[in-house]
Parts: structure tokens; sequence; C-alpha cells
């Protein structure tokens, strides 16, 4: 005798709801009406991440520049649902929080987007940064961008496609943006990776421009820590209408050796721990890509003041790549590796020319213990471009 499904009683629909994903929830809201009033009031389970792969949305020739559809693979099942996000199309992805991306469009104009609800919240525009100046066509579109870059004291000239790389490289938030309080804004800029930095509202953004030179940023309980170009650890204070950056810690590493590898700064704020990561590639210069090689961790001290190196992430998953880095217990993602770096490409930055798009994404899952490297999907060609971005979806 089959069962009837829709006999199922709230309680026992509720505790369901609460344990799917934010995707999967969608999909058993849509089951019937008795489905979706009793889970109203159920929020599902957050930090699930999935890969976003931005592109394959449309036929075996599309790619995610031009559809309105997208995948998003979860794990550790490897569960491919394709979904439609108008929001992204044309777009790059440059960050990732709170289930929130924060995207470029084609002129290179910043906006925050959740890919579930649809809601967006544009940005102040590029050209408000004061070494940005465009140039229009008869239309009153972008022609071309006049880029001033330091230290070399003289303008590039870009057209709209290729300033787009040399733009905004990650973009990092305080707080959801659905929250309704205040929201911070900090971006890694240019070639020279400056920091830029607004507020909710604002109709610009204010470029910290004394000298400073940034690895990676990370709210940390709300307050905002970078990692200089020289390895410091910073605290940089926006309370004032501008960057205000004091030195916590000095680096203690080589710089010759420092600068071999992307660094990255992970905070957890549920145990307080604050980690720098270190990622080495591999580079073929025949397929023109990158492979990641070796992963280094390092938690800081905060008792001497010191990085120490550690082999082991405490059975909890790193993820890593295009926006804010994020710590996740195989408890609370049921599946996941304990002790591995989940990955991303994020070095497409580094090739400016149309060669990257066909390029193989350094995508995989990296384990600290034995150093090996293993892909986290299948490859396709579909998905080569534009990168993939970690999310947590939200529905808020």
């Amino acid at each position: 005798m089959a069962r009837d499904w829709t006999d199922l009683s709230s309680g026992v629909l509720a505790a369901i709801a609460a344990r799917l994903t934010a995707i999967d929830y969608m999909a058993f809201r849509k089951v019937c009406r008795l489905w979706a009033r009793s889970v109203s009031g159920v929020p599902p389970s957050p930090h699930v991440p999935y890969l976003l792969l931005l592109g394959g949305g449309g036929g075996d020739d599309d790619d995610g520049e031009r559809s309105d559809e997208f995948t998003f693979l979860g794990l550790p099942g490897q569960t491919l649902h394709r979904l439609p996000v108008p929001g992204l199309r044309g777009k790059y992805c440059v960050g990732s929080q709170h289930g929130w991306l924060a995207t470029l469009d084609p002129f290179s104009e910043p906006a925050l987007l959740n890919p579930l609800t649809g809601q967006e919240i544009p940005l102040p525009s590029i050209t408000t940064l004061p070494d940005i100046h465009p140039s229009y066509a008869p239309d009153g579109s972008v022609a071309s961008y006049f880029h001033f870059s330091d230290p070399t004291d003289y303008y590039f000239h870009y057209k709209p496609e290729e300033f787009r790389g040399l733009s905004f490289d990650k973009v990092a938030f305080s707080s959801s943006p659905a929250a309704g309080g205040p929201l911070t804004v900090v971006a890694l800029y240019g070639i020279a990776s400056k920091l830029a930095f607004t507020t909710a509202g604002a109709d610009r953004w204010r470029l910290h421009d004394d000298g400073w030179r940034f690895h990676d940023v990370a709210f940390r309980r709300g307050s905002l820590l970078a990692l200089s170009g020289d390895g410091d650890l910073l605290a940089v204070d926006l309370s004032g209408g501008y960057a205000d950056v004091v030195r916590l810690v000095a680096s203690q590493f080589d710089p010759l050796v420092a600068g071999q590898y992307r660094r990255y700064l992970v905070a957890d704020d549920a145990t307080g721990d604050l980690l720098q990561v270190w990622r080495n590639f591999d580079f073929d210069d025949v397929a023109n890509t990158l492979t990641t090689r070796e992963i280094k961790v390092m938690r800081l001290d905060w008792g001497t003041n010191r990085w120490i190196p550690i082999s082991s992430l405490g059975g909890r998953a790193l993820f890593l790549g295009i926006g804010s880095s994020m710590l996740l217990s195989p408890e609370d993602v049921r599946g996941l590796r304990p002790n591995c770096v989940y990955l991303t490409d994020d070095w497409w930055d580094m090739l400016y020319s149309e060669e990257v798009r066909l390029a193989r994404r350094d995508v995989g899952i990296y384990c600290l213990e034995d150093a090996s490297l293993q892909p986290c999907h299948s490859p396709d060609p579909r998905f080569n471009w534009p990168p993939p971005v970690w999310i947590s979806p939200s529905l808020s």
C-alpha cells in the first residue's frame, strides 16, 4: 500500500525541513501547499556549502556569461541543482559571504546579490574611486577606463572587458546584507591590492592610499583585520570614515619565501581562532594553468603574537578561494572530509588574456595529512569560465 505523504504531521515536516539545505528547502516547499504552510516559520539548515558553477547554464556552447541558469553542486554527494539566477547573467563573482555574492558587471560596477531570492543591493560606482577615470562613447556607455597606476605615476588605458580583471580582486562585508543593521563593505582593489571601503547607502568608495598593500582581509567578530603585502597582521578601523591601520603582529617570515605563496586570512568567530593560509602553485606553461601544489596553515598564538604552524584543522574543513574563507565542522555538514581544504580557483586575475577562459580551473580537495589533491567534481569544460565560487545559500 502506497504511503500518502500528505498525511505527515506538521511537526515531522518541520523536523525534516530544518535539516534541508536552502536549495532543497525551496523544492520541499513546492511539493504542496500543506508542506509550504507547515514549514513557513522553520528556517533551513545554515552553512551548507555549494560550489556555484557559473558556466554550463545552457547548451554545450553556452557559458555563465550568456545564461540566466546556473548549477549548484552540493557536497559531499555531488548533487547538481540547476536554478535560474537572472541577476548573475554576464557577471563575475568577487566575494561570497552570508549566502550573498559580490558581483561585477561587464563595466566593473559592483553589487551584492542573493542568488536564491534575487535581491540585489547596488554598491557605489567604481568610477567614484579617485584613480579611475572613464571615457564615454557617444551613446553614453563607458568606452574605456584610465587607471592611475602607482608607482609608475602615469595612466593606463583599458577597455571595459580588460579592466574588469584588474579592478576589484576581492569584496568582503561585515554582516548579512539582509540583517538590516550597519553594513561595511571592503574591497581589495587593483594590481597593487589597495584597500577600498564603503557603507550601506553611501554614494562613493573611499580609498586607503597610505602606502599599505594587502594580501587579504577578514572580519573577526565585527572587527576588520588584514594581511599586508609584507605579511604583517593589521587592525583596520573604519569608524571615522577613513582607514586607520595599526600593526598588531609583525611578519616573522622570510619575504623571499613568503612571496611565492598566495596568502589568506581566516577568522573563526566560533572559536576565536585566526588562521593564515599559504597556497603554492605549479604552473603548466603548455596548458597555461596553475594547480595547487602545497597548503600551509598557521594559527595565531595571541599570547606570544606568533604564527604557529599546524597540521590539523581540529577535524574541521576549510573552504578557500573566491570570497571569504570559512571553517565548517563535519558535525554541521554531514560528509565533509575533516582536516581538508576545499579549494576554488582564485588566480584567474593573474592572466588577462582570453586564454584564461580555456584554462582548467584549479578546484579540488587538498588533504593536509598527506598533501594529496583530489577533484571535487567531474571535469567539465563548460564550467571553466567564469570561475566557480563557494556559497552557503540563504533565503534571507
